[in-house]
């Protein structure tokens, strides 16, 4: 049987909700999830947890006595949490395809939460998207992910408080077909 990839791991939609669940969140419970994820059953919740924590994407920094049972607090290792290029670099292109699948499916799941709502507000909720081109020589590209990483690992940093609305942000950089000249 074929290990696991971290790709296989992360993207499953699932482990993907919960792992976004950590994103502007310091540590979390098992029932802090359950409350966050009320669609998952508690079963298939724990077993991804389990797994998230086996793959040393989640990590538990805190164990406290609750009533007879010890309540695990976890924490997101985001440098486990994010796919490099070793991850990626055995992986097919129907794997590829399958894995971006996934990943869009869940903004478009995120999306059609988010229109669900009842007094919904694009502008004041800052939700958009949109699509440009960029001419960038690869000098220029490089700096600009560069640019564009320090801003996230800016405001990843941030701690939740009432004023603060939680926003997920999705990026998805494609060339373009190579032109033939």
């Amino acid at each position: 049987m074929k290990k696991e990839s971290k790709a296989d791991v992360l993207l499953h939609p699932v482990r993907l909700k919960i792992v976004q669940e950590f994103l502007g969140s310091k540590s979390l419970t098992s029932k802090d999830l359950l409350k966050r994820l009320p669609s998952v059953p508690q079963a298939t919740l724990y077993r991804q947890i389990d797994k998230l924590v086996q793959s040393g994407i989640l990590t538990v920094v805190e164990e406290n006595q609750v009533r007879g049972t010890i309540e695990k607090v976890f924490s997101l290792n985001f440098g486990q949490a994010n796919l490099a290029k070793d991850d990626l670099q055995e992986t097919s292109k129907e794997e590829h395809l399958n894995y971006f699948m996934l990943f869009i499916s869940q903004i478009l799941k995120s999306f059609e939460e988010y229109i669900d709502q009842k007094n919904t507000d694009f502008e004041k909720d800052g939700l958009g998207y949109r699509q440009v081109g960029l001419y960038l020589t690869d000098e220029e590209f490089k700096q600009f992910a560069e640019d564009m990483g320090k801003a996230f690992k800016r405001a990843v940093q941030n701690e939740p408080t009432p004023d603060r609305k939680k926003r997920v942000v999705s990026t998805i950089i494609i060339p373009d077909r190579k032109e033939e000249r």
